[in-house]
């Protein structure tokens, strides 16, 4: 796009705004000790100082000095430039919400990057408004939305402790989408110096609203079954680093109008040595939506390394079906 003055380029803004609270620790508690932590790693990043590189490379991503800002209970930003371009990032503590604005790129025509004064600016605009809005909702977090129909509880109680989240993302364009994510990790009870592994992996709901027509709900649910045996018929997909199996398709009751399961495994070709990486998709057909939950990870073994019986974690079929089954149950019977 023109980004101003006949140049040429591409401008990419990023906002996340998150709150997290548990029986040990409140939302506002959690967001200091994460700010802190968060602006410690950040520090550490730093290798350009007064315009001069300092970490003795002349390739990589740069990362400037950090600065200080007067958003919210605390805030600073941080200037980068790297793959994608230069960038700012601003970081807020307002109450129990931190908030982090990305905003930069690079230029097609003329110079090659954006100006650190422009994408500052730009970056800290966005705080600003963003962080004023946040002080409007200092109160206790709820989340609201699809995203708060499961609690972590209820998922717990389906795969194992400890469920962390979810972090939300949305999309309101003509095809309006939610995405909730959840980590879901098992606890392990070791002494210092034991050695251990966790069984766990990462959880996701996906509602997408396709509205009426002909290429609405029913026609991508479709679409979709099909894919997944076509790519199961032709053994999989692949390509220079990854392939993927898929067996086959399942059709299930019990759940929307329709509804289908398929299990994946992703090797790395680029690493023989690396076990598949397993996921299990659930999708259904609800009204003009469909709904997808996924979990990718490991459902068995696990604990002290030195204990009787122990197996490394694996993905089981026979777990993760029954457990993601229960978790979409739950969503599907709270999803208005």
């Amino acid at each position: 796009m023109d980004v101003g003055n006949g140049v040429l380029g591409h401008r990419v803004l990023s906002i996340s705004v998150a709150a997290k609270s548990a029986e040990t620790q409140s939302a506002v508690e959690h967001a200091t000790d994460r700010f802190d932590t968060d602006k410690k790693s950040h520090e550490r990043r730093v290798n350009v100082r007064d315009g001069k590189r300092i970490d003795g490379r002349t390739s990589g991503s740069a990362f400037g000095e950090l600065r200080a800002l007067e958003y919210g209970d605390a805030s600073y930003n941080q200037t980068s430039i790297g793959m994608s371009g230069l960038k700012a990032e601003v970081f807020v503590r307002q109450g129990p919400w931190l908030i982090k604005v990305t905003y930069g790129g690079d230029n097609r025509t003329g110079t090659r990057y954006p100006s650190g004064d422009e994408t500052r600016a730009a970056a800290g605009k966005v705080a600003e408004l963003i962080t004023a809005e946040m002080t409007k909702s200092a109160d206790k977090v709820k989340l609201t939305g699809p995203c708060g129909v499961v609690t972590a509880e209820q998922i717990e109680s389906a795969f194992f402790p400890a469920a962390d989240g979810p972090s939300v993302s949305t999309s309101d364009g003509s095809v309006k989408q939610t995405t909730c994510t959840w980590s879901v990790k098992e606890v392990v009870k070791h002494r210092p110096g034991q050695e251990f592994t966790t069984r766990g992996g990462q959880l996701d709901i996906r509602v997408v609203g396709w509205g009426d027509g002909d290429t609405g709900s029913t026609f991508q649910f479709d679409r979709d079954a099909k894919k997944y045996d076509r790519y199961h018929d032709k053994g999989g997909l692949t390509d220079d680093r990854l392939h993927i199996d898929y067996e086959p398709r399942q059709e299930l009751s019990g759940l929307g109008e329709k509804a289908f399961v398929v299990v994946s495994s992703t090797t790395k070709r680029y690493d023989k040595s690396a076990p598949p990486m397993m996921e299990i998709l659930i999708k259904v057909l609800v009204g003009n939506r469909t709904v997808e939950a996924t979990f990718r990870g490991t459902t068995t073994g696990g604990g002290l390394v030195d204990a009787a019986g122990y197996r490394a974690p694996f993905f089981e079929s026979a777990v993760a079906q029954p457990a993601l089954t229960k978790v979409a149950k739950t969503f599907l019977g709270g999803l208005k």
